[in-house]
């Protein structure tokens, strides 16, 4: 019993350490828990719990800086998203930047869709990486997200529109 226990606990340990979580907040305060983990080729899958018991899944995909901001500007608006500086995040692995004392720095600024929080936006400094994830329910909704991360610190912001129309804003 004790060869077949501590291989299994060993196992659990190593892929509960592979995700990570996230959180999403509605306008009107709704929060969503969930979590996202890497994959091959710059791609990686979330999953996220809806208040309802609804399972969202997806995958999301490593995106240019100018193909992230021209489709967060079509979903969110013209004006919901600011990036300035060089765009560090076509040179290759995302994370170069937290292994290389590059002078480059990409900042990017969006504003925020929650206003329970009382927060006016959300900005992070990089080399930064982009993602672009469709997420589908298993009762049918489903939900078009974009998410920024440092390459410094792999945490970051998003914002997610589901095909109701709400918006939710995301921590990771």
């Amino acid at each position: 019993m004790k060869q077949f226990i501590v291989p299994l606990a060993l196992s659990i340990s190593f892929l509960s350490a592979c995700t990570n979580s996230l959180s999403m907040r509605s306008s009107d305060g709704e929060t969503w828990s969930g979590e996202y983990r890497f994959a091959r080729e710059n791609t990686g899958l979330i999953r996220v719990r809806a208040k309802d018991g609804e399972i969202l899944l997806g995958k999301f995909i490593t995106v240019g800086r100018a193909t992230f901001v021209e489709s967060y500007r079509n979903t969110f608006g013209s004006e919901s998203i600011v990036a300035e500086g060089p765009d560090t995040s076509s040179y290759g692995n995302p994370f170069v930047g937290a292994f290389r004392g590059s002078a480059l720095t990409d900042l990017a600024y969006a504003e925020a869709s929650d206003s329970g929080s009382n927060n006016s936006g959300t900005a992070i400094k990089g080399p930064l990486f982009y993602w672009a994830a469709s997420l589908q329910g298993d009762k049918g909704a489903t939900m078009e997200c974009y998410f920024i991360g440092s390459s410094y610190t792999g945490h970051g912001f998003g914002r997610c529109k589901s095909d109701m129309g709400k918006e939710y804003t995301v921590q990771f």
